[in-house]
């Protein structure tokens, strides 16, 4: 067997020094003790019995933070793209149509998403709002999608985009109403079961944030 050629890094060889920072930005931003507490606590695997409590508070967390009664309430681990990417894959079947009203990249990378599985897109630009609704009745007339997107808060352009009224529409026209809500959720409300205008919950509207 042939010796090592290259040494080991003495930069590695140092302990780790990381210095505080007040981060006031979008992201990163400071970690809060009790959540540093939390990750010290003993790992556990996945099939033992307390992770599923733990699995049924998040979900009850999650019915509470989206103000939702829907038993259909799941977490998933990733990204709010891989949440965006996640929804629409499992929402709409090649050929049907989704409607996205683009107000900044989320917009546009929820319809780069659905172009790219061969879903029929229709692009929904409104960026200046002149009756307080972005989605109007003849869009969802005009194009029947089966799926409509919204970014709530487009962080990208700083566009909170207006939901009361438009779960009606789509109950209406009979289609999805997905919410990107990764930007707005705890800053601004979401009131999934009021907003849905739900008489089928499961079928209307979907939320998540990362």
């Amino acid at each position: 067997m042939s010796s090592i050629s290259v040494p080991p890094p003495k930069c590695l060889q140092k302990p780790l020094t990381v210095p505080y920072r007040h981060m006031f930005g979008p992201g990163p931003s400071n970690v809060p003790s009790r959540i540093l507490e939390a990750g010290a606590n003993p790992v556990i695997g996945h099939m033992h019995p307390e992770i599923f409590e733990i699995m049924n508070d998040i979900k009850s967390g999650i019915q509470y933070m989206f103000q939702t009664q829907n038993k259909m309430t799941l977490a998933v681990s990733g990204t709010g793209h891989s949440a965006m990417e996640c929804a629409i894959f499992n929402a709409v079947e090649p050929g049907e149509s989704v409607l996205v009203a683009v107000n900044g990249i989320w917009g546009e990378r929820a319809a780069e998403m659905a172009e790219r599985i061969g879903y029929f897109n229709h692009f929904c630009h409104c960026c200046h709002l002149c009756n307080h609704t972005v989605i109007s009745p003849q869009a969802l007339s005009k194009h029947r999608p089966t799926l409509l997107f919204v970014a709530h808060g487009e962080s990208s352009t700083g566009v909170l985009h207006p939901l009361d009224g438009i779960g009606q529409l789509c109950h209406k026209y009979n289609c999805l109403f997905l919410v990107d809500s990764v930007a707005s959720i705890g800053g601004a409300p979401v009131y999934m079961d009021q907003q849905g205008a739900l008489k089928d919950p499961a079928r209307c509207f979907h939320g998540f944030c990362s």
